[in-house]
């Protein structure tokens, strides 16, 4: 009976201390982010003329399991967008080239599992995001046309596709880091799979609207 009452004592212990064990092997460290963000959009409705280069600010929350892999949860805010090519249809005279911007914010959460091939500073990277956007309502230049830059008929008004803008996107994410101390900076490529286009109502079907980020940021760990 002793016996018995003292190995059920001792699988307590061992059951109860496993998980503390395994749980002081993890590190897990609480960061703020800063960077930039350069992002764009495509569609076969309009051609982009140039993206939109903005600040971003963030926290990250990393859990390092051993030299070899961590991996890292990631809330950030920024700006996206594009200036995109339209043109103004004038009666009885040639149509005049113009840009018009589709601006929009986003709230975006990332996951991303980091390895470092050598155990070493350098690693890559590979995750994935969500976001949600909201749109900066921009109704100005109810004129500018996109989908048919010669024919006003087959064409859509640029300003009607803002609420594409307005909704939820996600995506693969992948990159690199490099970490030195508390520092650590990170570059990655995001590709947005979500068909933004599909956020609008009263408009044809069966065209896309995409978005893609190149982004650099830098990370301090609080320990």
């Amino acid at each position: 009976m002793l016996a018995r009452t003292s190995l059920f004592a001792t699988l307590i212990i061992v059951a109860f201390s496993f998980p503390t064990q395994v749980q002081a092997q993890v590190r897990h460290r609480l960061g703020f982010t800063i960077g930039s963000n350069y992002s764009s959009v495509q569609s076969d409705l309009f051609t982009t003329a140039n993206g939109r280069l903005s600040a971003l600010v963030g926290c990250n929350f990393q859990f390092d399991f051993n030299e070899n892999f961590s991996l890292t949860q990631e809330i950030a805010f920024m700006q996206k967008g594009a200036s995109v090519r339209t043109v103004r249809f004038v009666p009885e005279d040639v149509s005049e080239e113009h840009t018009y911007n589709f601006y929009y914010n986003t709230f975006e959460a990332g996951v991303f599992a980091t390895f470092y091939p050598m155990g070493g500073a350098i690693g890559l990277q590979g995750g994935g995001f969500f976001g949600t956007n909201y749109h900066n309502l921009n109704r100005n230049n109810r004129d500018l046309y996109v989908g048919d830059y010669n024919s006003i008929n087959d064409a859509t008004r640029a300003v009607d596709l803002n609420e594409a803008f307005a909704g939820m996107d996600f995506g693969p994410a992948a990159g690199i880091s490099v970490a030195a101390g508390r520092f650590q900076a990170n570059a990655r490529y995001y590709y947005g799979m979500s068909n933004l286009y599909n956020n609008l109502d009263f408009v044809k079907p069966g065209h896309h609207i995409r978005s893609n980020s190149l982004r650099l940021s830098l990370t301090y760990f609080l320990r």
